[in-house]
């Protein structure tokens, strides 16, 4: 009896999680539960730009 319960919660919590993590993804609109891949991520940076020298008169 007992294992019988414990059995039928796990799959009512299973499906519970899958409606919770559903309802995230749709409200955020990006899905936070994938795995992360473990190919690093080759992005280039943008190039550094810097302002020129303020002019300085005595």
């Amino acid at each position: 009896m007992l294992p019988q319960f414990i059995t039928y919660c796990l799959e009512i919590i299973k499906q519970q999680n899958e409606i919770i993590c559903t309802l995230i993804t749709l409200l955020i609109k990006k899905s936070v539960f994938n795995k992360p891949s473990k190919e690093p991520v080759n992005k280039p940076y943008r190039k550094l730009q810097v302002d020129e020298l303020p002019v300085v008169e005595k």
